[in-house]
């Protein structure tokens, strides 16, 4: 988030203006630009890494409501490598893709698990424009219920991670582990940071959050795993973070850990957000957990 801010500085401050002058002249029609700018995903091209990965997996598809909207159905692209009894799903986050866990997948199958991944609406080869983490959660109980079965263990990044945990909460699936890399404990936080670098009015933001509760069918504040006190249903539970993490606030992430003194946990130090999934160590000590 810092390197694209030093990237495009204009586009920042041409936004900071748009936000300042518009939300205060048409708060209704900037809320619907909003919206659409921060729940939709940005599609990103292939490296060679990932499809070098692509070519080993078997891809197939699955059918899911589009978010809030049952009558428009979308296929989200699925893939599976290994041939393991013990099955690990992996959930990318936000502007990502199922490969970019491309260090990661060859190592949990040599280990002997078979690897599940998807992505999810808007993102990679799937179908869809918009998605959040509440449709992760939504779409992952789905797959989970109609398609793989419940998994050994779930493995998921930032959002993915996030939205894991939330499965875990709200509905009866219990796996044996669960695994979170640089998650958001508070949601709201990150739409609170995006406001103040973008300076969007307080009297828009109001109406954004509960226009965003309409949307969820629930409100944002129960998307804190800091105040959630329900059980996250696995055997065991990992959380790898990052204490110099520019996306995720990682007094959040201590916060939350304090308040669930069996969660072990893995801290690193100077990787990155995105770069996490793809750290040798990381990649070591979660393979190691699974076990």
């Amino acid at each position: 988030m810092t390197k694209k801010k030093q990237k495009d500085p204009g586009k920042l401050k041409w936004m900071q203006r748009f936000f300042r002058v518009a939300g205060n002249i048409a708060p209704n029609t900037t809320i619907r630009i909003l919206v659409k700018l921060l729940y939709t995903p940005k599609k990103r091209d292939l490296k060679p890494a990932h499809v070098e990965c692509l070519s080993k997996a078997e891809t197939f598809k699955f059918e899911v409501d589009e978010f809030r909207n049952p009558k428009k159905k979308l296929k989200l692209t699925c893939y599976s490598w290994g041939t393991g009894e013990k099955t690990v799903l992996l959930v990318h986050g936000w502007d990502a893709r199922a490969v970019d866990f491309y260090k990661m997948i060859p190592a949990l199958v040599a280990a002997g698990y078979k690897v599940i991944a998807f992505d999810g609406p808007g993102h990679g080869n799937s179908e869809g424009d918009r998605s959040n983490l509440v449709d992760f959660k939504e779409l992952m109980y789905k797959m989970i219920k109609k398609k793989i079965g419940v998994p050994y263990a779930i493995i998921g990044h930032s959002m993915g991670g996030g939205a894991s945990t939330y499965l875990l909460m709200d509905y009866d699936i219990r796996v044996k582990r669960l695994v979170t890399i640089a998650i958001p404990t508070v949601s709201k936080r990150f739409f609170d940071n995006m406001f103040a670098a973008m300076k969007v009015p307080a009297k828009m933001q109001r109406t954004f959050f509960k226009s965003m509760d309409e949307e969820f069918g629930e409100p944002i504040e129960k998307y804190n795993l800091i105040q959630r006190k329900d059980p996250i249903k696995a055997d065991e539970i990992l959380m790898v973070y990052d204490e110099d993490d520019d996306v995720v606030p990682v007094a959040d992430v201590k916060d939350f850990m304090a308040t669930r003194p069996e969660i072990k946990s893995l801290n690193m130090k100077g990787i990155g957000h995105y770069s996490i999934i793809k750290n040798k160590q990381v990649i070591e000590e979660v393979i190691k957990f699974l076990k």
